[in-house]
């Protein structure tokens, strides 16, 4: 929870919290703070938190003491810049919108979510069973992996589909001025998405194969492959906790969906900025990351389902 420069600055006059609104009458009950008539809430200190969760007493004091800080700060500079009729400009009135609809759209997919049951033990080893790969066959991919930023040009993966080897694909980077390096590294079934394990694991061996993600491309070979079974208890709690989030994540995308399909007919393009294809729902949730699927590179075929 680190301090904010522009908030600790203004609280910099502050030897205490307490002193910020000497005179004041003291806070209490559920209220834990006053900046002016603004009142500082248990509740809203929670929030600020997070889930946020302190090994002893001493250790959570001194988090919310940051915490709260971190409130009256922002409280301090808000109150400023309404003096000075900032949240009158359009450029706020629109900064405020676009809060308030992000907000608004992640609150709905929270309560989508918080409606999804847990998934039972039941579940749990159906996921399991169906899965030897990542639990009694659990596979360790021992990998010899290149990799490179990801770059601006998106045709880089298509050149690489037809390359067999590293040396080709070297060739390649260093003629393309492509910075990269080369590493050994692991890739453990668990943790990983099942359908690039399934992915992995049906590659003939010496086969190349992608994996991009935001910020680098990675061209991996399986050296080696080790079983190291996961079982027990905690591959019973891991199943459960897959299928959960799986199941909140496609709970979600539905009610997306179904709410793009029933609104379509209510959005209405400009000629000049009418879409080459109708609009249709994000790809992924806000704020749910997209599982890791093998991209078929290299002439691999890197693809596969649960």
């Amino acid at each position: 929870m680190g301090r904010r420069v522009g908030i600790a600055l203004a609280i910099a006059g502050c030897s205490a919290l307490a002193a910020c609104n000497e005179g004041a009458k003291t806070p209490t009950g559920q209220v834990v703070a006053t900046v002016g008539n603004q009142e500082i809430t248990m509740r809203d200190l929670r929030a600020e938190m997070g889930n946020y969760s302190a090994p002893d007493a001493k250790t959570l004091k001194a988090a919310q003491s940051e915490a709260l800080r971190n409130i009256v700060g922002r409280d301090i500079l808000a109150d400023e810049a309404r003096k000075e009729k900032l949240d009158k400009t359009p450029d706020f009135a629109i900064a405020k919108q676009r809060a308030i609809d992000s907000l608004l759209a992640q609150t709905l997919e929270q309560h989508v979510a918080s409606q999804v049951p847990h998934a039972t033990n039941e579940d749990a080893q159906s996921f399991i069973d169906a899965h030897p790969d990542i639990f009694a066959q659990r596979k360790v991919f021992i990998l010899d992996q290149l990799q490179m930023p990801r770059p601006s040009d998106p045709t880089l993966i298509k050149s690489l589909e037809p390359l067999k080897t590293f040396d080709q694909i070297q060739a390649l980077l260093t003629d393309r001025k492509i910075p990269f390096k080369r590493v050994d590294t692991t890739l453990d079934a668990v943790g990983a998405d099942p359908r690039l394990v399934a992915a992995v694991v049906k590659l003939p061996p010496g086969e190349l194969f992608v994996l991009p993600s935001s910020q680098i491309i990675t061209v991996n070979l399986v050296k080696d492959t080790k079983i190291v079974p996961f079982t027990g208890d905690k591959a019973v709690a891991y199943a459960q906790q897959y299928v959960t989030r799986q199941r909140t994540q496609e709970a979600v995308q539905r009610r997306i969906q179904q709410l793009f399909a029933s609104e379509e007919k209510n959005v209405k393009f400009s000629k000049d900025f009418a879409p080459a294809t109708k609009p249709g729902a994000p790809a992924q949730p806000a704020g749910q990351a997209a599982p890791a699927a093998a991209s078929p590179p290299a002439g691999a075929t890197a693809s596969g389902g649960q």
